[in-house]
């Protein structure tokens, strides 16, 4: 069997986020990060890494970690990671939005100020959205593809945040902090009714509510592609956003809707606010992810899982963790009759592998 192009461990990060992209590149694998899931994940995290080679300089190399956005599930590892000397890491930049930092006196509100002060504290070296020349990467025409090494054939580009997304955060910075400290939960969109026992096809044309929340617009979501291959990481992003600039990015270049990829993560862990009938037809993939232990808010949603489905191209769909309800789309007949597969963890700890 030929060596992947592409591989991307979805970690069981709880009911986060926390992603390793590697691209197999000639002179040594290309790594991208992304997320590191809530702290009490942390561990899994620590034990994965730790199973990657040491390069020449006795170092094991993250050339991107990507800290999407400020909800805990997806940056609650981060502070922990970057203080890890025990993983003797070597991170080639770090991708992550704050508002303009005001130096050493910031006061630590929650885990975005935590990380935004120990970026820019003296007593280290760590780069900050290098790749962006220290601006904020989101998805205008002029910050779209940040510098990465064209030597290698790496194609990255933003997909979200908007510049108005995310200065829409920063007006309310501290305010979301303080929810992020206090863990106050979002709100979760109302459960459509629905009548007897709803069809595929009912339960993906039934209306939800698109997900609005601040911190969920400003994700970091990233279209990566090497040789041929493709992987669409969403974070939470807002689903319009995606698709605004999904359309803008296929007219750019010529290509002709739906946009094919190979790997689609799906916004927040599957939530019917964010996976929509709009966006699916806009984007479409052989593999769809779903990173969720299903502990908060019962992502991913039937809904939206429908819509993965009834969108066509008979889709593997990719769980990494074996959860009841993630197990129960793995009904043979309705398989068969959709023409779609689920793929599980093969270990009761959870995640998965998907290789290109």
């Amino acid at each position: 069997m030929a060596a992947p192009v592409m591989s991307l461990d979805v970690l069981p990060a709880s009911f986060g986020d926390c992603l390793l992209l590697t691209c197999h590149t000639p002179s040594r694998p290309w790594r991208l990060l992304v997320d590191t899931g809530p702290d009490e994940s942390y561990k899994t995290l620590q034990a994965h890494l730790r199973t990657l080679p040491l390069g020449a300089q006795g170092k094991r190399i993250i050339d991107t970690f990507v800290v999407s956005h400020i909800d805990h599930d997806h940056i609650g590892g981060a502070a922990l990671l970057l203080n890890d000397a025990s993983l003797d890491l070597e991170l080639g930049d770090i991708w992550f939005n704050a508002p303009v930092p005001a130096g050493p006196k910031l006061r630590g509100v929650a885990e975005g100020q935590r990380l935004a002060e120990l970026l820019v504290a003296t007593s280290r070296d760590l780069p900050w959205n290098v790749a962006m020349g220290g601006q904020w990467l989101c998805s205008s025409p002029e910050q779209r593809c940040p510098r990465i090494d064209p030597r290698r054939g790496l194609k990255v580009t933003v997909v979200s945040p908007s510049l108005k997304k995310l200065k829409a955060l920063f007006a309310r910075w501290d305010k979301e902090l303080a929810k992020l400290r206090a863990k106050t939960r979002e709100v979760v969109e109302p459960v459509p009714l629905l009548r007897g026992r709803p069809s595929l096809e009912d339960l993906a044309a039934s209306k939800t509510a698109v997900d609005k929340a601040l911190p969920n617009g400003s994700s970091i979501a990233l279209l990566v592609e090497y040789k041929k291959k493709s992987v669409l990481l969403a974070a939470d992003a807002h689903p319009d956003l995606l698709v605004e600039e999904l359309r803008a990015l296929a007219d750019s270049r010529q290509v002709k809707l739906p946009w094919n990829v190979d790997v689609f993560k799906l916004p927040h862990h599957g939530s019917r606010a964010n996976v929509t009938t709009e966006l699916l037809n806009v984007v479409r993939a052989k593999h769809y992810v779903v990173s969720t232990n299903n502990a908060q808010f019962g992502h991913p949603d039937a809904e939206a899982l429908a819509r993965v489905i009834c969108a066509g191209n008979q889709p593997t769909i990719w769980f990494n963790y074996a959860t009841k309800q993630n197990l129960s789309w793995n009904h043979p007949v309705r398989q068969a009759q959709y023409g779609y597969t689920c793929r599980y963890p093969s270990a009761l700890a959870g995640g998965v592998r998907v290789e290109l």
